[in-house]
Order: structure tokens, then C-alpha cells, then sequence
């Protein structure tokens, strides 16, 4: 059976009373793909609800096959770059990774060669707990732990934060040649020329829309109101936006970042 994620008509809200964060989202993650949003659009939540760390307010999560509130304890399953799920023992870095990697049956030498290649010595390693590392190094090292499990399926949150451009290079050889899917959430726009052979999803104010092939998204541009031609349609603070494959509009590289996305004037 194929790796798959699954998510159907899911709500998520934090406070009672409060609006959704996630609001009906409908998405299927098998292979690659690329979460593309702002931040604050949603997209962590939504990895939160998959791997079952947020209460569902209605829908399902189905990781292949199985409900999310069934695979609890699977090995092999799930892994996921949250820094949070990961300093639970008070242990240096290095055996937290070794206690994880044999827990998994995942790969030891393969996380520190993840790691070194990211700055990461093993050294600081063996000196720091996890938390003790700088919020950059938490993020690599927790990257680090979720390729190096063999999960079937890993979430990734903004693997790149921090990153200086030939370490980002780097990362990007690790996540090509992963076998398994891969959901990589971030608000920066540079990543669909460098993984344009991936499906990519938009998510904005707790709406997803796509999927959308990278190498599209990457060349398109943004423009005002709802067009028929478009690649997708989505709202934005009340506007309706389309990306459009040809045409006027600001083009998606040149935003950066879809923080930007509330500046746009056209």
C-alpha cells in the first residue's frame, strides 16, 4: 500500500467560541508536497491535527488508511519536526537522537550525517540537551530526527528557518531522495523552483486550495478578483485573489514570502 494522508472536512479551534483555524479542509498527501502559506494561515495547526497533538472539532484524519486516533504507539508510521515532542527526557541531544533512532529503527549514522551537514556538530551534541540548542539548530535537529526515522510518512514545519542558502541546498538533497511522502510547510516562495517536481497546496486564513504542480505555481503570477482561466481562486482578508498562468499581475517570485500577500495592491 502506498503512503498516503488523508484529511477530510476537518475543523480545529483552540478556545470555545472561537472562530476555526481550520475551517473544512479537504487535502491528500501521497509522494511529495509543497504547504504553501503565510504564517498564521493555518498550516502548523493543520500538521498538529495530523499527527493527532490537537483536538479535532469535526472531520477525520486517515493516515494510510487508519484514523489518527487508532496509531497511537505505531512504529513507523508518522514523524513529524515538531520541537516540542522531542525534549521530554532530560538527556543530552545525542542520546535523545540514539534513544529515538532505536525506538524507530531508524538510522543513527544517517541523522548525524544530517545534522553535520546542516552545522551541527556531534560534539554540540553530546555538551547540550535539545532545548539548550539555539532555536535554528532546534529546528535542524528535529529535521534531522524526523528523515532519519523512516517513517512512512513525515511533516515537516518550516524545515528551512535559519538556514543559510548552501545549507538549505543541503536539506533539499535529503528531502529529494526521501522514500516515503513528505509534507513540507513554509511560507517562502524561493522553494517551488527548487522542488518543482512536487504537488503544492495553498493555505490561507485556515482554507486550503489546490493541488497545483510547483512548476506552474513558480512561473504564475497573482491577480485581483475571480477569473475563469485561473490555476486556483482564494480569499484573502474579504478579497478574492486568482493565480493565473499568463497575464498581469505580480508574479509569485517576486513576493518572497506570502507574508507579503496582504501588502499586494493589485
Amino acid at each position: 500500500m502506498s503512503c498516503l494522508i488523508r484529511v477530510v472536512d476537518l475543523y480545529v479551534r483552540y478556545r470555545w467560541r472561537q472562530e476555526p483555524i481550520l475551517k473544512g479542509v479537504n487535502a491528500e498527501f501521497d509522494n511529495k508536497h509543497l504547504l504553501l502559506g503565510p504564517n498564521g494561515s493555518g498550516k502548523t495547526t493543520l500538521f498538529r491535527a495530523i499527527a493527532g497533538l490537537t483536538p479535532i472539532l469535526k472531520g477525520k484524519v486517515l493516515i494510510d488508511g487508519r484514523d489518527v486516533n487508532e496509531i497511537y504507539g505505531t512504529k513507523g508510521l508518522l514523524a513529524l519536526n515538531l520541537s516540542e515532542v522531542l525534549s521530554l527526557l532530560r538527556m543530552s541531544a545525542y542520546d535523545n537522537l540514539r534513544l529515538f533512532m532505536d525506538l524507530t529503527d531508524g538510522d543513527m549514522d544517517l541523522a548525524i550525517e544530517i545534522l553535520n551537514d546542516l552545522g551541527i556538530e556531534t560534539q554540540i551534541l553530546r555538551k547540550r540537551k535539545p532545548w539548550e540548542l539555539s532555536a535554528g539548530q532546534r529546528k535542524a535537529y528535529s529535521t534531522a530526527l524526523a528523515l532519519a526515522s523512516k517513517a512512512r510518512n513525515v511533516l515537516l514545519d518550516e524545515p528551512f528557518e535559519q538556514l543559510d542558502p548552501a545549507r538549505k541546498s543541503r536539506l533539499i538533497k535529503y528531502l529529494t531522495r526521501y522514500d516515503g511522502t513528505i509534507v513540507l510547510n513554509t511560507h517562502e516562495t524561493w522553494i517551488l523552483a527548487a522542488l518543482k517536481e512536487w504537488s503544492t497546496y495553498l493555505m490561507f486564513e485556515g482554507v486550503i486550495y489546490g493541488p497545483i504542480h510547483a512548476s506552474k505555481l513558480m512561473n504564475a503570477n497573482i491577480i485581483s478578483g475571480e477569473v475563469g482561466n485561473a490555476l486556483v481562486s482564494f480569499r484573502v482578508s474579504g478579497k478574492t485573489y486568482s493565480i493565473v498562468e499568463r497575464g498581469v499581475g505580480e508574479p509569485i517570485s517576486k513576493l518572497i514570502t506570502l507574508d507579503r500577500i496582504y501588502e499586494l495592491s493589485i
